[in-house]
C-alpha cells in the first residue's frame, strides 16, 4: 500500500528532471524519461496506478512548461494504455516487454502528433529520439528483470 505514492512521487521526480534538468544538458528532446518510465513499468495489474501517475505527470509537466494542460497527460495515457495491453499480465519476457516499449512509444508519439502537430522536428530528430528511448526503456526492463530473477532464487528469502 506505500509504495503506490512512492512510485508517484518517484514519476513526478522523473518528470522534474526532465523539465529542469534535461534542457540544461540538451537532451530534451531526444529523451522523455517520464514515458519510458510509465511504459516500462505499465502492466494490466498496475494500470490505474501507472494512469495516475501519468497524470500527475503530464500536468505537472505542462505546468512547469507553461503549455496547455491536459497535452502531455494525454500523450503519457496513450502510451501506457497500448504498452499495458501489449505487455498483458504477470512477469512478461522481455521481448514482449521490448514490443510493448516499442508500441508505447509509437502511441505516444501519434498522440503527441496529433494533439500539437509536428512542426519544428525533422523525421532524423525523430528517429534519434526514438532510438534513444528505446536504448534506455530497454536497459530499465532488462535491470528490472534482473532484479526480479534475483529476488525469485535467492535462498535467504525461502527461510
Amino acid at each position: 500500500m506505500t509504495r503506490r505514492p512512492v512510485y508517484v512521487i518517484g514519476v513526478v521526480l522523473v518528470a522534474l528532471v526532465q523539465v529542469r534538468l534535461l534542457p540544461e544538458l540538451g537532451l530534451e528532446r531526444l529523451l522523455n524519461l517520464p514515458l519510458v518510465l510509465l511504459i516500462v513499468t505499465a502492466s494490466l495489474e498496475r494500470r490505474m496506478l501507472v494512469l495516475v501517475a501519468a497524470t500527475v505527470a503530464g500536468l505537472m509537466i505542462d505546468l512547469a512548461l507553461l503549455r496547455p494542460l491536459g497535452l502531455t497527460g494525454l500523450m503519457l495515457i496513450a502510451g501506457v494504455l497500448v504498452s499495458s495491453q501489449i505487455r498483458g499480465a504477470g512477469d512478461a519476457q522481455l521481448l514482449r516487454r521490448a514490443a510493448a516499449l516499442l508500441a508505447g512509444l509509437v502511441a505516444s508519439a501519434v498522440a503527441a502528433a496529433f494533439l500539437s502537430g509536428t512542426g519544428g522536428t525533422s523525421m532524423g530528430e525523430r528517429a534519434a529520439g526514438l532510438l534513444a528511448n528505446l536504448l534506455v526503456g530497454g536497459a530499465l526492463a532488462w535491470l528490472g528483470r534482473r532484479r526480479r530473477t534475483g529476488y525469485q532464487f535467492d535462498q535467504t528469502l525461502r527461510g
